[in-house]
């Protein structure tokens, strides 16, 4: 049972590389749909009103940015520790976790400045 205890640096290391893995995929969704929806002659990326592009788009970034943070928060605790035996999973928890969280943010900044609601 000692193993799942969120104290111990090496349970911390592991958890915040599966963590950080794990919140690529809703970012590869997000990315999927922004580029489906991005026209290139206009520069902008279009939805419809009543279409669930936005809902889809946000919750695939929500998804994706809580694991992210929390992979990249745990590999931040764990990656110095001396009882942590496993440091190069934390500096993978890390790194991807501080990408994702980067890839997001970037996302939702060119999505609010490309966005074109197209009325219907």
């Amino acid at each position: 049972m000692a193993m799942w205890h969120l104290r111990r640096y090496d349970v911390q290391a592991s958890y915040s590389c599966v963590l950080s893995l794990v919140s690529i995929v809703p970012l590869l969704g997000a990315l999927a749909l922004a580029l489906r929806n991005y026209r290139h002659d206009l520069g902008q990326i279009i939805y419809g009103d009543k279409s669930l592009f936005l809902p889809v788009f946000a919750g695939c970034l929500l998804l994706s940015l809580v694991p992210g943070a929390l992979g990249f928060l745990l590999g931040w605790s764990s990656a110095g520790q001396r009882r942590n035996d496993k440091p190069k999973r934390s500096w993978i928890g890390f790194f991807l976790g501080g990408g994702v969280l980067t890839l997001d943010l970037i996302m939702l900044i060119a999505f609010w400045m490309l966005r074109l609601p197209r009325p219907m």
